[in-house]
């Protein structure tokens, strides 16, 4: 899965990263702890362009009845995703982008989890992860939301965990957005392991109240 992420990247590291057309929208982002239930940034088509826009991490599909009384995916599993009715609406109308420097996944150990961040490989660049958007309205307004897929492990992710972000780049990122595309779902696999990289992390980010440039840096380096 896929809990946790960070975004520190200029509004123009935003648009060169997702291809974006244009800056109006973004805004610098200088966020390191991510969490369930906050406002994120996404990239969605518009009339032939790509545009940036505000989501809540947690997709409520169009047709919930109550927005707050059922479940609400951060994640959506690759497998399947054409045909499960919570995101088979969004997967046919609603693919979008979703920017990150980085994220965060736990590593089972015995009775601990560790911490692990996992970044573009030399920490330049952007992840952009496959995301789902959906627009629910209802008498109390408009409520616009997301998830992350995931999708199976690739070399370096296996050894910490069995599911990873679908990462798009290039061409797929323009194949996932095309709302014509209807075998978008064979563009949800495992991301090049040479072109990132991992390295433990301190506990502190477990909190969602935490949130600074600290919780990114190697373990190694605080001892």
């Amino acid at each position: 899965m896929c809990g946790r992420f960070s975004l520190h990247a200029t509004d123009q590291e935003l648009v060169d990263g997702t291809a974006c057309s244009r800056l109006a929208g973004f805004r610098e982002e200088r966020r390191y702890n991510i969490a369930p239930g906050q406002w994120v940034i996404v990239v969605r088509p518009e009339r032939g362009e790509r545009v940036p826009d505000a989501a809540r991490w947690g997709l409520v599909p169009s047709w919930a009845k109550d927005p707050e009384g059922g479940p609400r995916p951060i994640n959506a599993r690759a497998e399947g995703i054409e045909t499960k009715p919570t995101f088979r609406g969004a997967f046919r109308h609603g693919r979008c982008l979703i920017p990150a420097s980085g994220f965060y996944e736990w590593k089972a150990s015995g009775t601990q989890k560790q911490p692990f961040f996992i970044r573009p490989r030399g920490g330049e660049g952007l992840f952009v992860f496959a995301g789902l958007f959906s627009e629910w309205t209802g008498s109390d307004g408009e409520l616009k939301t997301c998830a992350i897929i995931t999708t199976t492990p690739n070399d370096l992710m296996a050894g910490i965990h069995d599911r990873m972000p679908a990462i798009l780049a290039g061409a797929d990122q323009a194949a996932w957005l095309d709302p014509g595309n209807r075998q978008a779902a064979v563009l949800l696999r495992p991301f090049d392991a040479e072109a990132m990289e991992a390295y433990p992390v301190g506990k502190a980010v477990g909190n969602p109240r935490n949130d600074g440039p600290e919780l990114i840096e190697p373990l190694r380096a605080r001892s």
